[in-house]
């Protein structure tokens, strides 16, 4: 999952590289000394109430009513009432070779252009839907020198702002430019669209609970490149016939973008405060299915539905109160350290910064394009993908996490189950031998009152050996469940200072230092004898893994909150990982010619201590053993532990 979101991430940077590489050509390649801007013309509108468009209206100039514009006096707002707007311009000397005009913003849901009191028209193009914004390359000869250059516009029923933006010079060196002109918008958009749906494929292969947020970042994305593209005026330029199925999809994105929104901060911020966020998503939803039933309705079976409404109304409440109530979460668990919210956040801050100062500006003057609102949305789009990654990165080191307790959990299951079968088996054995051997040495005790001599001693020995073999059988029920006698409160340090004075010999003959460092005032609650015998046990297993002669083994002990902490730490050869988790086991063992019983027997007394033991070891460079024993204060009560 993590490549997935890289290839996004990587497909977007291309993206980016893209438009910048078309850019840089536009800016390289524009004839800035083979042109001029038409910085006056001539205007006058129409009134055509309820009258379909037609081009021979470009003819109904009233000559008396011509109004002028220039730099000095602009063009004034839309007249009350005008349907139409005729455009005069009188072409000045054209010194060039293949002279043209480049037209390249005029508002109008329909466009004619003509050379006043010559027939036929240069271009024509009208429109069945409502978009407005138009652009044009047309060439020019030299016997229209001094003419008049006539451009009639239907206008469309909302816009105010209608000054043109017109540039004259050499055709063929303006047609480069004119070709890539709102080429970038077309790139940026298909290609959101086109990630987006990459990403759907992926649907596949997700698990249940990475599914919605997966999807709603598909949606978000696929939304916003059908806003860029819809934005793109080479869209209905290229392909004006298929202009309306394109406005229609820039309506349907603008509705899906608020919920999808809803749903992505749902699924990473959480339900927020007093669960809001999840309160307003499933509130959202609904309205939006009802909007987008209307909005249907409108475009087909009842059309006297105002979709102006539908769009501006509720799309701007929701939208407003969605923003503040995301912006408010944003920042509040950014302030408190959510790396996700703060990505969100400043993704957020750079897209709204942006998008707000240029709608300040284009509500001052309407002709202005929208440009870098389109880069502030990158920085949004780029923090979400951000966010998602972190989000399912999560959910893999949660799954890991997960699979290591349940291997931990089977391992601890696997050992429960062989000291099960083990405490049955010393049961067995304990029962089955003692009852014979007692039998047995009570006969030998009533023969040894009648021996002499000689018969006497042996028989004496065979009694003593006979107690040895009870004392190894008492010694192996240990291993099924070790029973602490004498239970009392221990001082670690003088029990570890004891154990020092024991092993301290066997130390010296394999040239080992054995160093003991105890914090005072250590105490547990246990059997001495059975915790010198666990220890001893531990610090016997780090003298014999150590091969060299500058050996060490340290004892360390100290408390940490309410716990006595006890390190045995070695120099030796360490262990290997696999062999690492299955210490403990009965019958395994990492030496040649040991069983495994003996560590065991440590495993099972630090358990009837309510304590635990872990290992951590690395090849080559020594074994740590760190015990964990429950701390008590000087004078506890002498209560034995409960049986486990």
């Amino acid at each position: 999952m993590r490549s997935t979101i890289l290839l996004i991430t990587g497909i977007i940077v291309l993206v980016i590289c893209s438009v910048y590489q078309i850019q840089h050509v536009s800016s390289i390649e524009k004839p800035q000394q083979n042109y001029s801007v038409i910085k006056e013309w001539d205007y006058q509108w129409l009134y055509k109430p309820k009258e379909s468009y037609q081009p021979a209206w470009i003819a109904e100039g009233d000559p008396t009513k011509w109004q002028h514009a220039d730099t000095e006096q602009p063009m004034q707002k839309r007249a009350a009432g005008a349907d139409a707007l005729i455009l005069r311009i009188t072409l000045p000397s054209l010194d060039w070779n293949t002279p043209g005009i480049w037209i390249k913003r005029a508002y109008g849901t329909a466009v004619s252009v003509a050379l006043e009191h010559r027939e036929g028209l240069l271009y024509n193009m009208e429109r069945s839907y409502p978009y407005d914004v138009n652009y044009t390359l047309l060439p020019l000869s030299d016997a229209t020198k001094g003419n008049h250059l006539l451009i009639l516009l239907r206008l469309s029923d909302e816009r105010q702002s209608l000054e043109p933006e017109m540039v004259i010079g050499d055709y063929n060196q303006m047609l480069p430019e004119y070709e890539r002109y709102g080429l970038i918008e077309l790139v940026y958009g298909g290609s959101f669209m086109f990630i987006a749906l990459i990403m759907m494929t992926c649907l596949f292969f997700l698990k249940r609970e990475q599914i919605v947020l997966w999807m709603s970042l598909c949606l978000i994305i696929l939304c916003l490149g059908e806003i860029i593209l819809a934005y793109s005026p080479a869209l209905y330029h290229h392909y004006y016939a298929y202009g309306k199925p394109f406005l229609d999809l820039f309506d349907l994105a603008l509705f899906l973008l608020t919920p999808a929104l809803a749903v992505f901060f749902e699924q990473t911020l959480g339900p927020g405060i007093h669960g809001i966020i999840k309160k307003f998503r499933i509130v959202l939803i609904p309205v939006t299915v009802f909007v987008i039933v209307l909005w249907a309705l409108g475009k087909t079976i009842v059309p006297g539905i105002s979709l102006s409404l539908l769009q501006v109304v509720p799309l701007t409440f929701i939208a407003a109160i969605q923003f503040l109530i995301l912006t408010v979460h944003a920042i509040g668990y950014a302030w408190k350290g959510n790396r996700d919210a703060i990505m969100i956040s400043v993704g957020y801050s750079v897209f709204c910064s942006v998008f707000i100062s240029e709608i300040i500006i284009y509500f001052r003057d309407e002709t202005y394009h929208l440009i870098y609102w389109k880069w502030g949305l990158l920085a949004f789009l780029l923090s979400l993908i951000a966010v998602m990654g972190r989000q399912f990165s999560r959910n893999h080191d949660q799954l890991v996490k997960y699979s290591k307790e349940l291997e931990m959990f089977n391992r601890e299951i696997q050992r429960a189950e062989k000291m099960e079968l083990i405490s049955h088996l010393a049961a067995s054995i304990a029962h089955e031998v003692r009852n014979p051997l007692q039998v047995t040495r009570g006969f030998i005790q009533l023969v040894g009152e009648k021996a002499v001599n000689k018969e006497k001693q042996f028989l004496q020995l065979a009694v003593q050996e006979l107690d040895r073999a009870s004392s190894i059988i008492t010694e192996f029920l240990t291993f099924a469940k070790p029973h602490l006698e004498d239970i009392k409160t221990l001082n670690i340090s003088e029990e570890l200072n004891q154990i020092q004075d024991i092993i301290s010999p066997l130390a010296a003959m394999q040239s080992t230092r054995l160093e003991v460092i105890a914090e005072p005032d250590l105490y547990v609650l246990g059997s001495a004898e059975k915790f010198k015998q666990a220890i001893i046990n531990m610090i016997k297993n780090s003298l014999e893994a150590i091969s060299s002669f500058d050996g060490a083994v340290s004892i360390l002990a100290n408390k940490e909150d309410n716990e006595v902490l006890i390190r045995v730490i070695d120099n030796g050869e360490g262990i290997d990982p696999e062999k690492l988790s299955k210490l403990g086991e009965p019958y395994f063992s990492n030496k040649s010619k040991g069983t495994g019983l003996g560590l065991m027997v440590t495993f099972r007394i630090i358990e009837a201590m309510e304590g635990s033991i872990r290992f951590s070891s690395t090849k080559g460079v020594g074994t740590e053993a760190v015990i964990r024993l429950p701390s008590v204060s000087t004078n506890p009560s002498e209560t034995p532990f409960p049986e486990s």
